[in-house]
């Protein structure tokens, strides 16, 4: 049920992992089949921002961000450009190891908070657990979700 995404270059090091659930998986192709050139970029950024993350790119919670409450572990994969922004639900399965389950155009989900979140929200943890997923990955530091180039914040060190 889970494709390992891959770098967007061949000789690029693969520093973590991304597994895509089957939503997420058909929507990339969906998209690669589309004729509209918008769409066909917005789908490309997306494919760029998730090889990025395998790549080993520095990720702040600009790029990558979890999602309150916190206990529940669901987080976002942001895809910020072009507009409307893309929005990839999931979660952590160990360290370095996230599983996108579906996307979403931002503009869908509405305010914070709204229905339209928490039901995207919920669908994560349906498809996690429809999966035979082992319990997310918890920890009590960003650090520790990704062990290598990432802060919570971009910022300089003191």
């Amino acid at each position: 049920m889970l494709t390992p995404a891959k770098p967007t270059v061949l000789w690029a090091e693969q520093r973590r992992a991304f597994l895509m659930c089957r939503p997420l998986t058909q929507a990339i192709a969906a998209a690669r089949q589309s004729t509209d050139e918008r769409t066909i970029k917005r789908w490309a950024q997306l494919e760029a921002d998730i090889g990025y993350f395998i790549e080993g790119g520095y990720i702040t919670e600009d790029r990558l961000k979890q999602l309150e409450p916190f206990r529940y572990e669901h987080w976002e994969l942001r895809s910020l450009q072009p507009r409307p922004s893309l929005r990839v639900f999931g979660r952590f399965a160990m360290p370095d190891v996230f599983v996108g389950r579906h996307v979403c155009e931002r503009p869908r989900l509405g305010a914070k908070w709204s229905l339209n979140w928490e039901l995207e929200k919920l669908a994560c943890e349906e498809h996690w657990q429809a999966a035979g997923l082992p319990d997310p990955f918890h920890a009590d530091t960003y650090e520790a979700y990704l062990t290598d180039n990432a802060s919570l914040r971009l910022g300089i060190p003191q």
